[in-house]
């Protein structure tokens, strides 16, 4: 039985004999990620929103110091995730391509350094972290759908690696997006649970990646 990294060489090697004629597929597969993260951010915030309602202070939401650390976070996880994404559908993708998901795990760190709102960890309420954990989660089941969708336009040689980073992606869109309604603004508070609902979305894609992706 071919390994994964046989594949990887194989795949490689049918790609430098074809050509040019390989470049399509590759700028093909680059768009159709690049749409199907676009959608799966206006899809979510739109879903936030209906779910949600607009709150009265929205606006000031929106001004706050707090909300522009988890927006800013969430983003930069997200573009992160992409480029993880990105790598990942292509042939011999590796462990480094998560290096790339650095920057915005920095941020969710500096945030939970230099918290000192004195917000507490499991939040305003008792059911504060389940309920988040659960709204960011649900809101991330479908940018995975629409990015696993995208990678398989790809060529992944890895698919549980490929599936997890596209629930690392999918995990910070949905999170990015309930940014604007979350009442919880501690920097470790979102430090610790949003990274665990991004962690718990990216099992749920590497398990689907193994199984739709793989091929």
């Amino acid at each position: 039985m071919k390994t994964a990294d046989d594949t990887g060489v194989m795949i490689r090697n049918l790609a430098g004999e074809a050509g040019v004629e390989q470049r399509p597929l590759v700028l093909s597969f680059e768009r159709t990620l690049l749409l199907a993260t676009i959608l799966s951010l206006i899809c979510a915030i739109v879903l936030v929103f209906a779910t949600f309602g607009f709150q009265p202070e929205l606006q000031a939401t929106l001004r706050g110091a707090s909300f522009h650390h988890k927006i800013t976070s969430m983003l930069v996880l997200a573009g992160g995730g992409i480029l993880a994404v990105r790598h990942a559908g292509k042939p011999g993708s590796g462990a480094l391509s998560l290096a790339m998901l650095l920057p915005g795990v920095a941020l969710l760190l500096i945030g939970a350094a230099s918290d000192l709102s004195g917000f507490p960890l499991m939040g305003r309420s008792g059911v504060s972290v389940p309920s988040c954990l659960m709204a960011m989660v649900l809101l991330s089941l479908m940018p995975l759908a629409l990015i696993i969708a995208a990678l398989r336009t790809g060529v992944t040689t890895r698919p549980a690696m490929a599936g997890a980073a596209a629930g690392i992606l999918a995990g910070a869109l949905g999170a990015a997006a309930y940014a604007f309604v979350c009442k919880n603004d501690g920097g470790l508070f979102v430090a610790v649970w949003y990274s665990i609902a991004i962690a718990i979305v990216m099992g749920m894609g590497a398990f689907v990646g193994k199984r739709v992706l793989a091929w």
